[in-house]
Parts: structure tokens; sequence; C-alpha cells
């Protein structure tokens, strides 16, 4: 049985990956339906032809190693968080707790890995109706660690719930109550609240960050308000007391998406700039300092640099007009800018300014040469139906685009016709793994993988 140790690699921080890279395909649709999500895994491969982008063996071909011409379908669902492990190993949470929710695990060359859970999949036990994106992340020991909500079985009275597995896929009864440990921030008369990202301090203790959104108070014209929420559970479930009041710290009108640790123990926050104590006290003011443990940021719209700066991506555009593109801004560790893509956006396609084309970023990741890598979907729009394929970017420092990429910095990649990239890991070896979802030709979402070489 295979036993992963450690995480390396897949972080948005690029504490210990390589260069990475990317380039623009064109895949044939493959003809088989999806089973539900939640059994053992079908791996599908699809045939993948070369596009007009980019040469064999450049920057962004994609990878002849993985699956079939670099791709990898199956029937597990929607994808949320991904980490790659010592051996090479990928792990996809796929769903957000609710039935059929779990882990895939898949070997170096896109196979799945049977020797885990049962065929590849270990589900996850029923956490009602959650609505929040989880993290994950993987302990020294292999163990991997989920965080997200859990929910009454009707979807209310929703708490952060940490759930952790075995190197096997087997549920870890010696954590909490049966392998789940929660809980629950204060709330008003209502309150959606979960944790969006999981990091290990290097004592073992699982810090967890997200949100709490309460409703107005039965009684009072205060207004719903969203706090961002950190949570530090010890090694074995139970909550850490020492941390904040009561293992918990809640602040106003914020959001946590992003973990990171200095040298000392001091916690920094994103998308939300903050900082606090080892003991999770809020600081005054943020002291900026370099990141030497983060939380694995393979999907949302920022991520730390190891210097303590972040990247951020967001889009500009009309709306209304449907010309929606990328644009991408760097910051120092004080918070003040860097540098930003061009004003006009930046699209997947190379079609700047096009009529009817929407870019979106979902996923950033650094690589260990600081350039940026941005993952989303370029979608065009016809009269009467739109289409959609994976779309990649690679940025540079002063947040140009990496001409070595792709076709000028850009690439796009047709594996069914509906296909949107949700994730991205950083291997050691620099390739980029892109993960989303493909729509086969039943209609179904299928988990998609593809991964690209480095240069």
């Amino acid at each position: 049985m295979r036993h992963p140790k450690i995480i390396i690699a897949g972080l948005g921080v690029a504490l210990a990956a390589a260069v990475a890279t990317g380039s623009a395909v064109s895949t044939s649709p493959a003809a088989a339906a999806s089973s539900a999500p939640g059994t053992a895994a079908t791996v599908r491969v699809a045939d993948a032809l070369v596009g007009t982008a980019a040469a064999a063996s450049t920057a962004g071909t994609l990878d002849p190693t993985f699956g079939k011409n670099g791709i990898v379908l199956t029937n597990q669902g929607f994808p949320v968080a991904a980490v790659l492990q010592s051996n090479g190993d990928i792990v996809v949470a796929v769903g957000s707790g609710s039935p059929g929710s779990g882990l895939a695990r898949f070997l170096p060359n896109g196979a799945t890995d049977t020797t885990f859970g049962n065929g590849g999949f270990a589900a996850l036990p029923n956490l009602g109706i959650p609505s929040v994106h989880p993290g994950l992340a993987v302990q020294s020991d292999g163990k991997l660690v989920w965080a997200g909500e859990a929910t009454a079985s009707n979807g209310t009275s929703s708490t952060f719930a940490v759930v952790r597995f075995n190197a096997n896929g087997t549920l870890d009864q010696g954590f909490g109550a049966g392998g789940v440990a929660t809980t629950t921030f204060p709330v008003f008369n209502a309150s959606v609240q979960g944790a969006q990202t999981v990091l290990i301090q290097p004592d073992g203790k699982i810090l967890v960050g997200g949100e709490n959104i309460t409703g107005n108070p039965s009684g009072t014209s205060r207004a719903p308000e969203d706090f961002g929420a950190l949570a530090r559970f010890n090694v074995d479930g139970r909550i850490d007391t020492s941390f904040g009041t009561g293992g918990q710290v809640q602040v106003g009108n914020s959001d946590f998406t992003a973990l990171g640790l200095d040298a000392s123990g001091d916690i920094f926050t994103l998308p939300s700039h903050l900082e606090f104590s080892p003991a999770g006290q809020p600081d005054a003011t943020l002291t900026p300092a370099p990141i030497t443990t983060a939380s694995p940021s393979t999907s949302g719209d920022v991520t730390f640099l190891p210097s303590g700066g972040f990247v951020e991506a967001g889009t500009v555009g009309s709306r209304r007009s449907g010309d929606i593109d990328i644009q991408v801004t760097r910051f120092n560790p004080d918070g003040s800018t860097v540098s930003t893509s061009t004003a006009t956006g930046i699209d997947y396609a190379g079609q700047n300014g096009a009529l009817a084309a929407s870019d979106v970023p979902d996923a950033v990741v650094i690589q260990a040469n600081g350039q940026a890598v941005i993952g989303g979907t370029h979608t065009e729009s016809g009269q009467f139906s739109s289409t959609s394929v994976f779309g990649l970017a690679r940025f540079n420092a002063d947040s140009s685009l990496d001409p070595a990429f792709g076709t000028g910095g850009v690439l796009t990649t047709r594996i069914q016709g509906n296909d949107s990239v949700s994730l991205l890991v950083i291997q050691p070896d620099g390739k980029i793994l892109a993960i989303g979802t493909s729509q086969n030709a039943a209609g179904v979402g299928e988990l998609a993988l593809a991964r690209y070489l480095s240069q």
C-alpha cells in the first residue's frame, strides 16, 4: 500500500516548487457518459490533437506522459481543492460535503490509485447540505485534512468542520469524533459559516480560516455582516482553547481564503490582509514578513508570495457588451501595489477586445521563479448557445505576460466543449496541473485533469 508522507507542491506559495508551463491544444469529445459521483472512479482519457499555440515539447504543451496526451477524465464530480503528495500522487477533493463528496487520488501518470479508499475514492461523512467551498492539506505523516462546513440534514445550523483521513483513505477514528471535529462561531438569528482553507502548523496543530455570514439579529435593525473567522485544533481534533477566545477568532467585514505563517508563527490572511499573533490576537498594524508556511492555495483569486507579498486576479470589462477579461495585480508585503497587467485585460485566447468573449480567473499559483499562473474559463457566446474551454495565462514579476508560455503568454484547451478550470497545482518538476470540469455528450459534468510541460 502506498503511504505518501509530505506535501511539497501545488500550494500557491512556491516554497518548494520549480518552473511550470502550459499551452493551447484541442481535444476531441469523449463519448462515454458519467456515473454518479461518490463511487470508485471510472477513468477515461481524451484523444488530444495539437492545436496552433505551441510546438511539441515547448512551454505549455500537454504532457504526453499524463493520461492520454495529457488529459484525464473521470466520473468524480466537481473539484474544490487539491494537493500533491511527496510521491507525486494527486489528491482532489470533490463536492462540499453532501452525499457523494470525498477525495479521489491519482497516480503521477493520471491513473486512479486503487489502493486509496474504495477503489481510489474516499467518501466524506454526510455533512448535510454545505454551501462553502472547502480546503485540503496533508500532514507530514501522510494524513489528509479536509476543512469545510457541516450542516443539519436540511441545510441549517452550519458550523466549521474538519475531517481527517489516514494515508490509505480511511477515516482517522482517533481524530475528533469518528474522524470529524467541529466548532460553531457565534450567530445572530441565522448564519452560514465554514472553513475555506486549512494550514498544518509546524507543531502539527490545524489552523482553519473561512467566513461566518450572519443574519440580522431578530428584533434589531443591525444589517447582516460577513466575519472572517479563524479556528485552531490540536492534533487530536480537540479545539485549541489557547487560541483566540476558546479556540476562535472573528473579524468583521472580512473573509479568509488563504493563510500564511512567518518564522515567528505570526498568522497572515488573504484576501483581507491582516495579521494575528501566534495566539490569535489581532495586530493593530501589519508587520511585513516572509511566509515560511502557507495553506495550499490551488483555487481562489489571491495567493501569497514567499516574500509576504501577494498576487490577486480580477476582471475588467463590461458585462453589458459581453467582453470580460482578466487583470492581475502584484502587491508588496505591506499591501502597496508593485505592478498591474494591462488595463484593457487579458483574454486566454488572445482575442483582447473581442465581444461576446468572457474570461474569468478561478485559480492563482506562484512558480518557484516568482511567475504567476492564472487559470479559469474562456467562454464564447453565440446567439443561442455558448461554449467554454480551459484558459491559462502566465505573468512575469512586472505583471506582463510571459511570451514563452503558450501563445504570447496565454493558452486555451478544449476537452469536450464546456470546460472550466477550478484548481491549479505546480509540481516539483515545474509542470502545471489544471483541474476542473468538462461536460460530456450526455450533459454530465466530469472531473477533468490536464497537465502541461514546464518549458
